[in-house]
């Protein structure tokens, strides 16, 4: 009898049911939003900066405007997360992709500004505004997702990935073809209006995801959960990892006396290998659940990747081209391995501690998620740059090499603990269910309280 129930579980594991046309329709509206949505944080780096400085705005200032964007994401997305189910996972969605795309139509006409003063205000506020409303939208889609594709939540997780590695690398090179064709406007103007497009269609086709649900998530909770805090821990890292390159490395490049086209070149190439590979590694952590043991490998490579990027002083190599580029190569390879395991896990420790696989765990996880995920994209550029001006690129390629080892070596000694040397999963100390997320005042569980684990979704170290 329990052979057959553990062959009905590699089953349902291994096999996943094709998609519904229900699916599909979700996944293009989401997508079509998610690539419109962040390409709206990217369409304005070639520009910007030239047309803030004509405005007497310092680069310090310029790069808060840039960082602002992050940093609003992160404190936001949790709170949409939690409150999703009770205002709805579309109505959120599509309000937040509304309030980005008006915010982006808005920020095209702040040129006419004159005063430098009013020009910055204005500039923090709308591009903060902007923010919330990409935090609402994203945090949105990725509930979505997960509740609309239990069997492969991670591969299109990894599949919408893909999406915003277009977005980063159209984005740049779109809105500089606008600037030259229209000015300062028209790359606003094309990006707002096609958003709103997107949106109306979605309004039209895409279908409610968890209707009657009224309970907010518990973000208590869910902090309560010790695996949460290393896998938090490697999202900020990852993400920081891949924002620490947006400043240094085109200078980095330059040392190598290339030309501005072969350095755009470079950044496509991690950026590419990036979105190719994600799909392949959410494929990978939905049929196998290995989810730790890919993250920690994801981390060694992503470190080893880093320190020849530099390359390092400690490895003491010569300083060639291919190097650099197999460095950036790897990078794509391996910190798309390090992130795409992360979210599924993040919701197999939630049902191993016995929260309930519906809407409000979903709003949550993917809430927190946006969020780190959006903090270390905020750390990542202001570390990166202050430490290439207080010592060099090498070195500041060495120490988020160290980030990464670190990380790795986190995950091992946390896999030790959680599974106490091989002896098998360690009990959850408390587990939460439905009537303890009703109230958080409520007192948690005793240990002897049993709830219904979900046995498929265990993470195999």
């Amino acid at each position: 009898m329990a052979e057959d129930q553990q062959n009905v579980n590699e089953v349902d594991v291994s096999a996943s049911p094709p998609l519904t046309k229900r699916q599909k329709i979700i996944f293009c509206g989401i997508a079509a939003s998610y690539v419109f949505n962040l390409m709206s944080f990217s369409i304005i780096a070639p520009f910007f900066p030239a047309e803030a400085a004509k405005k007497g705005l310092s680069p310090t200032q310029v790069g808060f405007i840039f960082a602002l964007f992050n940093l609003v994401n992160f404190l936001a997305s949790p709170l949409f997360g939690k409150f999703l189910p009770v205002l709805g996972a579309k109505f959120v969605f599509l309000s937040g992709a509304w309030v980005a795309a008006g915010c982006n139509v808005l920020f095209g006409v702040l040129d006419e500004i004159e005063d430098t003063q009013t020009f910055m205000i204005f500039c923090f506020v709308v591009r903060a505004v902007e923010a919330c409303g990409s935090a609402a939208s994203i945090t949105a889609s990725m509930t979505i997702t997960a509740n609309a594709f239990p069997d492969n939540m991670a591969q299109m997780m990894g599949i919408l990935e893909s999406f915003s590695g277009i977005a980063f690398m159209v984005g740049p090179p779109l809105g500089g073809l606008f600037y030259s064709i229209g000015g300062y406007k028209l790359p606003f103007f094309a990006l707002g209006g096609i958003s709103v497009a997107t949106i109306i269609f979605n309004i039209i086709l895409l279908p409610s995801v968890g209707v009657g649900r009224a309970e907010s998530g518990s973000l208590k909770n869910m902090f309560l959960i010790p695996a949460f805090y290393p896998t938090a821990l490697a999202v900020i890292i990852g993400s920081a990892s891949l924002g620490f390159l947006d400043p240094t490395l085109s200078p980095h490049l330059l040392s190598f006396d290339l030309s501005a086209p072969l350095v755009a070149v470079s950044f496509l190439l991690m950026g590419g290998v990036y979105a190719l590979t994600s799909p392949l590694w959410g494929y990978l952590a939905d049929k196998k659940k290995n989810t730790r043991f890919m993250m920690v490998i994801g981390f060694y490579l992503s470190a080893i990747s880093y320190l020849l990027l530099g390359p390092s002083p400690l490895l003491n190599l010569p300083k060639q081209l291919w190097i650099v580029l197999f460095a950036l190569s790897l990078a794509g390879l391996s910190i798309g391995c390090s992130l795409m395991p992360a979210f599924l896990d993040m919701f197999i420790s939630a049902g191993w501690y016995g929260f309930s696989d519906d809407l409000s765990t979903q709003g949550v996880v993917s809430g927190l998620f946006n969020s780190f995920f959006s903090l270390g994209g905020f750390i990542g550029p202001l570390l990166g740059g202050y430490l290439v001006d207080r010592y060099d690129f090498s070195w500041a390629s060495t120490v988020f090499a160290g980030a990464n080892l670190s990380v790795m070596i986190l995950l091992c000694l946390f896999g030790v603990w959680e599974y106490r040397c091989g002896k098998g999963r360690r009990p959850p100390w408390v587990r939460f269910d439905d009537s303890s997320r009703e109230d958080e005042r409520d007192p948690l569980l005793p240990n002897d309280v049993i709830s219904p684990a979900i046995p498929d979704k265990t993470v195999n170290m």
